[in-house]
């Protein structure tokens, strides 16, 4: 893991947030310990470019800390506010939302909760590491990939950031030391095809990649392009959605559709957050017995941050 230390701030500015949102909830959840500390949230810019980001009466706050001759913070810094949802309104949605018995839940406990959105390539990583995995192992594997990859990027004031692991420091045999197993050859594919270079008008492009099915492309779409209605649909939704709305599996897209409609995929994500992505097993008891509030169990999507330190 190379050590590179960064200066600044090099850059300030405050970004003014709609009152419905949450700055905590929204910085806390699928986050790694590098990127909130319960305190700050960090964001990578682009290569070498971190901004720290903190909250205060209804205004956030952000400092760049920056490689030494690295610009690319200018061009990245303009989207910040898009990428935290700082004035995103989601009334529409969560309208929809209460009283559901999957993500009802958060409706009711976090309503401040607005997706951040993240690079195509670190989306690309989390929906692959996420195939037929569960929270603990696809996260697990992540975390593994970045101890291994990631240059180490620090400054004073701004603490320690993982930087997402870059195509270029990526082998065949550090993908499977960090445990992706079969995985590993659908990422090498991936820098092959230059996946880390689209943008999301050309985000489908992906689907040529050998292993990325409908899922991947769909959780990639969300994650990085907020398109709300790709949907991420895979085994354990399915389960859990047949038996909340009692319909047949093979039902399940139609009727998760019929109740979201442009939002599936953020309902999608929402479950996953109001079960604590537990086993499919404890999460069909947790339905049954009307559970769906997020932070019953550690780690979750919510808490590992808290698990992950740098």
């Amino acid at each position: 893991m190379e050590d590179v230390k960064l200066l600044g701030p090099v850059y300030e500015t405050s970004i003014e947030i709609d009152k419905s949102y949450d700055f905590h909830h929204t910085a806390m959840t699928y986050s790694f310990g590098w990127m909130y500390d319960g305190i700050v949230h960090r964001i990578e810019l682009c290569r070498g470019s971190i901004a720290v980001v903190s909250e205060k009466e209804g205004t956030l706050h952000l400092q760049v800390y920056s490689e030494r001759g690295n610009n690319c913070w200018e061009e990245s810094i303009r989207g910040v506010e898009k990428r935290l949802g700082a004035r995103e309104r989601l009334e529409a949605y969560w309208e929809k939302a209460r009283q559901d018995p999957l993500v009802g839940g958060v409706a009711e406990t976090m309503p401040g909760l607005r997706l951040r959105t993240t690079s195509i390539w670190l989306a690309f990583l989390i929906a692959v590491c996420q195939q037929n995995a569960s929270f603990r192992q696809g996260w697990g594997m992540l975390y593994r990939l970045h101890r291994l990859a990631s240059r180490r990027l620090s400054a004073r004031g701004m603490g320690v950031y993982l930087e997402t692991p870059q195509p270029s420091s990526l082998s065949l045999d550090l993908l499977r030391r960090a445990g992706l197993g079969y995985r590993a050859r659908t990422v090498m594919e991936a820098i092959r095809h230059r996946v880390h270079e689209l943008s999301c008008r050309e985000v489908d492009r992906a689907r040529e990649v050998r292993g990325v099915g409908n899922y991947t492309l769909s959780l990639i779409k969300l994650l990085a392009c907020r398109d709300y209605s790709a949907l991420p649909l895979d085994r354990w939704l399915k389960r859990l959605a047949s038996e909340a709305y009692n319909v047949p599996e093979s039902a399940v897209d139609t009727e998760l559709h019929r109740r979201f409609g442009n939002y599936v995929g953020l309902a999608a994500l929402h479950t996953t957050i109001a079960f604590d992505a537990e086993p499919i097993s404890r999460a069909l008891r947790r339905l049954r017995e009307g559970r769906n509030k997020p932070g019953l169990v550690e780690p979750s999507p919510i808490s590992l941050w808290r698990h992950t330190p740098p």
